[in-house]
């Protein structure tokens, strides 16, 4: 039977070039290094190997992996194919468009979210890689693919695999002239001239451009709601932090709301001021506790510049910090008003205290293993040893903490009064009431 020619995959020209991207500096320095090498054919003769066939942009979901996808079709003057959604479970239509695609060739093929998973006989199944990497080997080498994923492990090593998609580019969460580019659309619209930009592109640390292109707009409606004629800084930090954090909370919603605030002001207080002691090179944004939907409090942090190595010493730091909260509300109400408040601080402490003695090697006297190699045999090896050490790290830091809480006092009620009165503090008056004091000490032997 003929094939349906209005069916039939049909190629497109892309008018996205790599300036139509924002940020990613790096990663579309790559690609255009890749376009250059698989124009010349002659380079892989010289060494005996064949062309490269694709490669796979994976990250965060709103990063701008599909437009840099586009823009690779553009500069490297090549027509396109896209197969997204369910035609990725649909072998006998990739196999026309990779079929058109080598009547087109040189051109490209982009298999746009190809972790996508799809509900095929009542189950939830992955698409099928190893038919997909069957299709490649098959195929022209002068059609490229471009295949994009949130994971590089949610895609199959069978596709990754050298001669199928040889290229892996991480598409990591928008950078700093990204977010740049997000705030100076929003601030197109009328706005307070006096409005810190640098401030809020730290604030959007971590964002998406989905959740960038929408605080845009709630900043607008809530500029209308409130009878204002212009965007104001107060606005877009509320947006942001309603968006990260979620909303405020109204008072009657939560039991002794005031009690509530005054130990959630002293919990942020014991976190946020032994981190300006401890860990100075990590800077704060803002403690706040106003009561949101996700959080009655917490210390914004920003991540622009993420810690790529840790050493002992930091992390030890880190328990001290993680501990402080529920140390500093003991401290002001007593043991017996201890709350649930902490859960996710002591999540977090109990996770790096069992990672840094089984699988970083940083405990003195379990030394350098990494357990994870030895518990697919047996999940008994050292287990006692590993919870008496455990139980030391832990008691350790909480001793630590209590010391460091206990010598800066003073400072972190002057900061707690100060969140019960305005709710906020930005950074740099926390390093003002901390002042230039800096909480070094030695690690004890014993750890």
């Amino acid at each position: 039977m003929a094939k349906n020619v209005k069916n039939l995959p049909k190629p497109h020209r892309s008018e996205i070039s790599f300036d139509d991207v924002v940020g990613h500096k790096h990663v579309k320095e790559r690609l255009k290094t890749i376009i250059k090498i698989i124009k010349k054919p002659e380079l892989f003769e010289r060494f005996d190997t064949s062309i490269p066939k694709g490669l796979l942009l994976y990250g965060p979901v709103s990063v701008g992996k599909g437009m840099l996808a586009k823009a690779f079709a553009h500069e490297a003057k090549l027509p396109y194919y896209e197969i997204s959604g369910s035609r990725l479970f649909d072998i006998d239509y990739i196999k026309e468009v990779y079929e058109a695609a080598s009547k087109h060739s040189p051109s490209l093929v982009i298999l746009e979210d190809i972790d996508i998973k799809g509900l095929l006989q009542g189950t939830f199944t992955n698409v099928s890689f190893s038919d997909i990497a069957k299709v490649l080997e098959s195929t022209d080498g002068r059609v490229f693919t471009i295949a994009t994923s949130q994971t590089l492990e949610s895609v199959g090593e069978t596709l990754t695999a050298p001669q199928k998609l040889d290229f892996l580019i991480e598409v990591s969460k928008l950078d700093k002239d990204a977010r740049r580019f997000f705030i100076t659309k929003i601030l197109k619209k009328p706005h307070d001239p006096k409005i810190d930009i640098e401030r809020i592109v730290r604030y959007i640390t971590g964002m998406s451009a989905v959740e960038l292109e929408r605080l845009g707009r709630m900043a607008v409606l809530n500029t209308i709601e409130q009878g204002k004629k212009k965007i104001t800084e107060e606005i877009l930090i509320e947006q942001i932090n309603i968006i990260k954090y979620g909303h405020k909370v109204d008072k009657q919603m939560v039991r002794d709301l005031e009690k509530e605030l005054q130990m959630t002001a002293y919990h942020e207080a014991g976190h946020a001021v032994l981190s300006t002691l401890l860990l100075p090179h990590i800077k704060i944004e803002q403690v706040t506790i106003a009561p949101r939907s996700k959080t009655l409090g917490f210390v914004s942090y920003n991540a622009d510049e993420p810690l790529s190595n840790i050493t002992k010493q930091e992390l030890f730091y880190d328990l001290c910090v993680l501990l402080a909260g529920r140390i500093v509300k003991m401290k002001k109400a007593g043991s017996d008003k201890m709350d649930s408040g902490a859960i996710d601080d002591l999540s977090q402490a109990s996770f790096q205290i069992y990672a840094a003695i089984t699988t970083l090697g940083m405990d003195n006297e379990l030394g350098l293993i990494n357990i994870e190699t030895i518990t697919p045999v047996t999940d008994t090896f050292l287990k006692e040893k590993i919870e008496e050490r455990f139980l030391h790290w832990l008691k350790t830091a909480q001793r630590y903490s209590k010391k460091l809480v206990n010598a800066h006092w003073e400072t972190i009620e002057r900061l707690a009064k100060k969140l019960i009165e305005k709710e906020i503090v930005e950074g740099d008056e926390l390093l003002k009431l901390v002042g230039k004091k800096k909480a070094t000490f030695k690690l004890p032997k014993s750890l």
